[in-house]
């Protein structure tokens, strides 16, 4: 969220950008106390799937069960990235698929889904995807109030002119070169 400087909001941390502006960090959520996989998708779909989440813009992000592997990582037994995501999130739905089928997930990530709703409706900039290893168009960045991991950060691709479907989301310790090409605010 960012306001006029001065304006003081309780339980944040401020910071001032070089454009006079006030961030006001936020207190992540709750992390998800899981490491099921099918509680995990469950939780994704719940509370990802079954909504539009729209950004400040107006623009919304879309989530489906098909992106549920790689917002986790989730790997297979040879410990590469899994195929066919969509079709391994119906089979752990169906109960055919479980976490002794795969070389596991970052757990990580998955317990920081929860944060996601707050990075895309507040986050603290939205900036052109500049990270030549990742997918995708745009890059959602929310500053937290928090030790460890100061960053989350969404990277999504832009489907229409409106609408982003989300690539991967993980939470770091800076952002750097990351907040060039500021899109947002």
């Amino acid at each position: 969220m960012w306001m006029d400087v001065g304006r003081k909001v309780w339980g944040t941390r401020e910071s001032i950008d070089a454009r006079g502006l006030t961030n006001m960090a936020e207190s992540p959520p709750q992390k998800i106390q899981t490491s099921d996989l099918a509680q995990l998708l469950a939780w994704y779909e719940r509370n990802l799937c079954a909504c539009t989440l729209k950004d400040p813009r107006g623009h919304a992000v879309r989530f489906d069960a098909g992106r549920f592997a790689y917002m986790i990582k989730l790997r297979s037994k040879a410990g590469s990235k899994v195929k066919k995501p969509a079709k391994i999130a119906q089979q752990i739905k169906a109960g055919k698929l479980g976490n002794y089928d795969f070389g596991g997930f970052d757990p990580e990530r998955a317990a920081t889904l929860s944060w996601i709703p707050m990075v895309i409706l507040r986050p603290t900039l939205i900036a052109t995807n500049r990270n030549l290893l990742i997918p995708g168009d745009e890059l959602y960045v929310k500053e937290l109030d928090k030790a460890g991991y100061r960053y989350k950060v969404l990277y999504c691709r832009r489907v229409s002119a409106n609408l982003l479907v989300p690539v991967t989301s993980f939470p770091r310790s800076k952002i750097g070169s990351l907040a060039q090409g500021i899109l947002w605010p």
